[in-house]
């Protein structure tokens, strides 16, 4: 399975994001350790290591030991970020390839580069769409994966978004998109981005729900079905077609 998935925010929304984000952080560090507030708020929200309950974690994140000592403090995490999706009505863009159905359909073999590709293409497709339908233009901030030694993961992303405002899609022209969505840029984890905290909560719901498998708990997938994408025709509903895009 290969998924991109995320949210979409204004900026004006993000100072109040923000403050909700720190206050949890410091709820949930300056009452459970030692930890002052402004220690708190640098800390950064992983899904997948809060939700672990490997404690090899802690050697790296030790301030993750309250998610260890105290599992409700996992719950409060997830909770708050299913809560901000829902209060601050965000919305959900994503795309999910099957990759070995896609593989056996079409007798070809697929990599992490044309998933990525592929699944990137119908997220701008479907950004565009949104803008347009809200008279608006955006950007697309992605997590760096960039390493100590090499920037290559970054620079073979940046190329595919590139490719696809060169070239444009079935739906939109390159001038088109070029119109609507400025850039695309890279922010690295210890950042602190909220938006990308947020958005690191997406996938692993679409994913266990497209695969027929039972949600981790406590679950806010609900939220994030409810939060996709519906398209311009606000007259139906195609979260499907337009929200998170299924290829298989």
């Amino acid at each position: 399975m290969y998924c991109i998935a995320g949210i979409i925010i204004n900026n004006k929304q993000l100072p109040t994001i923000r403050e909700r984000i720190d206050h949890l952080k410091m709820k949930l560090w300056t009452t459970s350790s030692n930890y002052l507030a402004n220690q708190a708020e640098s800390f950064i929200f992983h899904e997948s290591e809060i939700r672990s309950d490997n404690t090899n974690i802690i050697s790296k994140r030790p301030e993750y030991i309250i998610f260890h000592q105290n599992r409700s403090n996992k719950r409060k995490v997830i909770e708050e970020i299913g809560n901000i999706i829902q209060d601050e009505k965000l919305t959900i863009l994503g795309a999910i390839e099957n990759q070995t159905q896609v593989e056996n359909n079409y007798q070809i073999t697929r990599d992490s580069y044309s998933s990525y590709y592929l699944c990137l293409k119908s997220i701008v497709e479907n950004y565009c769409a949104f803008l347009r339908q809200n008279h608006s233009h955006g950007n697309i901030i992605l997590e760096s994966r960039k390493n100590q030694n090499s920037t290559i993961q970054d620079q073979r992303t940046r190329k595919i978004f590139n490719k696809i405002l060169v070239n444009g899609t079935l739906i939109y022209s390159a001038l088109e998109l070029q119109q609507t969505i400025y850039y695309i840029k890279f922010i690295q984890k210890q950042e602190n981005d909220v938006g990308l905290q947020i958005a690191d909560f997406i996938p692993r719901p679409l994913l266990l729900n497209y695969s027929s498998i039972p949600q981790s708990k406590p679950s806010i997938y609900q939220k994030i079905r409810k939060a996709r994408y519906n398209g311009p025709d606000i007259a139906n509903v195609y979260p499907s077609k337009f929200g998170v895009c299924i290829f298989d």
